[in-house]
């Protein structure tokens, strides 16, 4: 291996104390008058395959690899007991001479650390730091990241060498044309950057430990084309469980899983790979208005269709079109998403945290280019949903939609309110008393209470409206002729057949794809089980559990909004709970507007024959198609 020498001038043998008298009107430009040049190997054929590793600083490698120091690059030089910072005075590949302003050394033994930044000596072992943020640049990667050591033998020359390696990350793609990548995250089961530690011995090569970050970001601001060799400092070492997570300028994140990679010190490793679109498709199966996510990972779905894009009665289109922008309304619970949602290609798309995914939601809306809001969608996002098949062959989700758990919890949390024909949640959760805040809001104007702004603001809980004269509370406002929107949640649903209508999900439904609110008549047919009921909750068949949830009321109170007791005096532990069904309830054409309800109450489950008003907010439980 070829030698980057600093020779040491026979004063600084025998003492360095020349060197703090050294002043900057002494050192002219060219001139070594504080040390003699540090050699520069400008040969960069080492981190070719075959090659022998070389020593270097920055490297650039728009000219074929050339090793450059540069001005004012700090390096720690140490008699064992003390250190003092040198700098080279002149960058570049040519000789560089050396000044310091620290300490004055003395001794027999030296010993370096560059770059100084963080870096000392004891007792044969060096400290220094591999940087877990580093900057790529076009033909190369930026300055004092490559840490190296460096030992005074009896010819008195520092003789520096590598105590780090390179991965050189080298991604192409066909389905990401035209989009650049704006960083690059390096991740594996072991420490590869931050702190280090190596064990210089008199004969030998260093031997380097890492105590550092299990991951190290290399960020290009500017944008790197696919295709780019792209290198990132790392420890030497043998690492498992290798990923690299590339965003890109749309916002989109890809993660290639390069598994087990052995980097040796001074040399580099290539991981190449080609991008494609990796992403589950949530709506392969089918589009909806809530999509369930039960463990992490990148997902997308269509964003052109309303729902399942089965129309009703309503006269509204099935198509979404004009979208432009993504908003997100509010976020409850835990935050589950990582970066930010991406429109591509009519789809939206998204990624989850690593690790363990915890519970929470998302209301996310798209827009278009005015900011007027065309569609939303509902991001459930909860490892514990599952699929609980009973004795009849039915079968249900374990959980309320949009719940966090599936125990009682007082506090709320237990699913999201869902007025009648509506396909956005509001939130479940016990609040102060009579205060209403966004997402909660409520509008009492009659003109604001219609199918367009419900639409326009997902987020908006409409107050009731007593319509025609009559006592009768909906959050939306009509002419006479009410029978037309009994099928919003069931396309099936007519005026003679509201108790016996097989399921017709439409594109108001707010169930996730594959799942339908239930109808009266599958309520009926459910509630024909085993059933048991303690203090918190309600069983079926012994093990589909109805936590006691209750309704929030039609305008802006509070009452009954957790489960409430039989006296609906209690709202902290509940002995009630009622549950939004399909149909609307069937005594003449203003009933339309109120809905039959079914419900789990303490010493029994069953459905109700009396009917609730449609601007009323219920908990739905969800039924497999």
């Amino acid at each position: 291996m070829k030698r980057i020498s600093f020779v040491l001038l026979a004063a600084f043998a025998a003492s360095l104390s020349f060197l703090s008298s050294c002043s900057k009107a002494e050192r002219a430009d060219g001139e070594a008058v504080c040390g003699e040049a540090v050699k520069i190997d400008t040969d960069f054929s080492a981190w070719l395959p075959g090659a022998a590793p070389q020593s270097k600083t920055s490297v650039d490698f728009s000219d074929g690899g050339k090793v450059l120091w540069t001005t004012d690059d700090p390096i720690m030089v140490s008699n064992g007991t003390q250190s003092s910072t040198m700098f080279i005075k002149r960058g570049g590949d040519t000789g560089s001479s050396l000044y310091t302003t620290g300490a004055v050394l003395s001794g027999d033994a030296f010993y370096a650390v560059y770059p100084a930044t963080g870096a000392s000596y004891e007792a044969g072992a060096y400290s220094s730091n591999i940087p877990l943020m580093q900057a790529w640049k076009d033909g190369g990667f930026a300055d004092q990241v490559f840490p190296m050591v460096a030992r005074a033998g009896t010819d008195r020359q520092l003789a520096f060498k590598n105590a780090a390696s390179l991965l050189r990350i080298l991604p192409t793609t066909t389905f990401y044309a035209g989009q650049s990548i704006l960083s690059v995250v390096v991740s594996a089961d072991q420490p590869l950057a931050g702190a280090i530690t190596v064990d210089y011995p008199e004969d030998g090569v260093p031997a380097v430990n890492c105590t550092g970050s299990k991951t190290v970001t290399l960020s290009a601001p500017a944008g790197a084309p696919f295709g780019t060799s792209l290198y990132v400092v790392v420890a030497p070492g043998d690492y498992t469980g290798v990923n690299v997570t590339l965003t890109l300028s749309n916002g989109l994140k890809y993660v290639h899983e390069a598994g087990d990679v052995s980097v040796e010190r001074s040399k580099y490793q290539t991981i190449s790979f080609t991008a494609v679109d990796n992403y589950v498709d949530l709506s392969a199966s089918g589009t909806a208005n809530c999509y369930m996510i039960t463990e992490p990972g990148s997902y997308k779905f269509k964003a052109t269709t309303k729902g399942n894009g089965v129309s009703t009665s309503c006269g509204l289109s099935p198509a979404t079109t004009g979208i432009s922008a993504l908003k997100s309304y509010y976020t409850d619970g835990e935050a589950f998403l990582s970066g930010a949602f991406s429109l591509v290609d009519d789809y939206v798309y998204f990624t989850t945290q690593g690790g363990t995914l915890p519970a929470g939601t998302i209301l996310l809306s798209g827009n278009d280019a005015s900011g007027t809001t065309l569609w939303s969608w509902h991001l459930w996002a909860n490892p514990a949903i599952e699929d609980v098949t009973l004795s009849d062959g039915t079968t249900w989700l374990n959980m309320n939609l949009g719940a966090h758990q599936v125990a009682f919890n007082p506090l709320g949390f237990n699913g999201y309110y869902y007025q009648w024909g509506r396909k956005d949640p509001f939130q479940q959760v016990l609040g102060v008393s009579n205060v209403l805040d966004a997402p909660f809001v409520s509008h009492a104007s009659q003109t604001d209470g219609s199918l367009t702004n419900s639409i326009k603001n997902p987020h908006i809980f409409y107050g009731s409206y007593n319509t025609g004269g009559a006592n009768i509370q909906d959050w939306c406002t009509f002419d006479d002729d009410v029978k037309k929107y009994y099928d919003w949640w069931n396309k099936n649903i007519t005026a003679d057949q509201q108790t016996t209508a097989a399921p017709g999900k439409t594109m108001f439904d707010p169930c996730p794809p594959g799942y339908h609110v239930p109808t009266y008549a599958e309520v009926v047919e459910l509630c024909k089980l085993t059933k048991s009921a303690g203090t918190q909750g309600a069983y079926i068949d012994g093990k589909l559990f109805f936590p006691y949830v209750s309704s929030r009321a039609a305008g802006i109170t509070k009452k009954w909004w957790g489960g409430v007791a039989e006296s609906d005096t209690d709202q902290t532990t509940g002995e009630r709970g009622f549950y939004q069904c399909t149909n609307p309830y069937n005594t003449g054409d203003k009933s339309h507007r109120t809905v039959y309800r079914w419900y789990a109450r303490k010493g029994s489950v069953g459905y109700s024959g009396s009917y609730i008003q449609r601007a009323e907010g219920m908990v739905v439980r969800c039924k497999k198609d």
